[in-house]
């Protein structure tokens, strides 16, 4: 089996959401370094989701939520059947907290993300055959002692996979494992960093013709999918990066809010609605942009260096570049 590399660096962060609304602090939270368990719990939505957070990208994004879980932090390698045992044992552990089965929050989405995952495409690909056969869930909680239910939710969840979509744009990557999906519904969010080539050039710090693999990527994954009829698999595209109006910022109890812009090389707040004739052709004419996916956030995982030259941030009228949010308090508090 090919071993993936994968990290835990934000498996505490993720339940945070769920214990500000009183959750308590899950058990899986206190013991997962122990078992190096790669499965997360967020929510998305009205629902949990599953995260798998994996390791390794093929770009350079100024903006990276993931940075720090690139760069910094340590490696778990773990086996596909592993790593669906991890999955089913959260889903089980989560399912069964006193907590959540008090509330309507129930497992919904399973989430590969992290940084670039296609890079380990034939990991991924023998992990999605494992979720998407009852017969080898089953198995599996078989040998946790864990009811066969916990199977069922993976088959009534649906599977979001996230990647930049270049590896694709380049032929380096086949599109088999989409045929043979018989229960899953599969997303592929081709998260796109900018709509011309300006953009991406400045946003992702790779060279232009990057941008082209992009959109060659979704074309190549959209067509393919509609001319196959591939039912249960969607193919979406997604702004990777976006402005953040009314972001909240809280500090020694007192709420600021602000509106994070994302900016070009010259200061200037970028049009996301100028899209290049190319990307128009290619992706907009077959779907359209999701733009309420990825609103600025400021992670602790980011590097805050190269973040702050893509944001500025307007506060009470006045306009701050390359500051980040969590400034502004003390920024504003100096200036009186």
């Amino acid at each position: 089996m090919n071993v993936g590399i994968y990290s835990n660096l934000y498996y505490p962060t993720r339940w945070v959401p769920l214990k500000r609304r009183g959750f308590g602090w899950q058990k899986c939270n206190s013991v997962y370094e122990k078992h190096n368990c790669v499965a997360s719990c967020g929510i998305f939505g009205s629902k949990l989701e599953i995260v798998l957070d994996m390791k390794g990208c093929n770009m350079n994004c100024k903006y990276c939520w993931g940075w720090k879980m690139r760069y910094s932090d340590k490696s778990v390698r773990k086996t596909p059947e592993e790593v669906a045992t991890d999955i089913l044992c959260r889903i089980d552990q989560v399912h069964n907290d006193p907590f959540i089965l008090k509330s309507k929050y129930r497992v919904g989405y399973i989430r590969i993300t992290g940084n670039e995952p296609t890079l380990q495409w034939n990991h991924l690909k023998e992990l999605i055959y494992i979720l998407d056969s009852e017969e080898k869930l089953y198995e599996i909680c078989d040998k946790l002692k864990i009811g066969s239910n916990t199977a069922d939710v993976i088959m009534n969840s649906k599977i979001i996979i996230e990647t930049n979509g270049t590896l694709f744009g380049m032929n380096k990557i086949d599109f088999d494992v989409l045929d043979r999906i018989e229960n899953l519904k599969i997303d592929i969010d081709i998260s796109f960093k900018g709509v011309n080539y300006d953009q991406f050039e400045w946003l992702s710090d790779m060279p232009r013709e990057y941008f082209k693999y992009q959109m060659d990527g979704f074309v190549k994954l959209f067509d393919y999918v509609e001319d196959n009829s591939l039912e249960k698999i969607r193919i979406n595209p997604v702004l990777g990066i976006n402005h953040a109006p009314n972001y909240c910022v809280w500090k020694k109890g007192k709420k600021y809010i602000m509106d994070v812009e994302i900016i070009d090389k010259d200061g200037n707040k970028i049009n996301f609605n100028d899209s290049s004739e190319e990307f128009e052709e290619k992706v907009l004419s077959r779907k359209k942009l999701r733009f309420d996916e990825a609103p600025f956030r400021e992670y602790y995982g980011i590097n805050k260096d190269r973040t702050r030259q893509v944001v500025a941030v307007v506060y009470k009228g006045k306009r701050y570049l390359h500051v980040l949010p969590s400034e502004i308090p003390d920024l504003v508090t100096e200036r009186r």
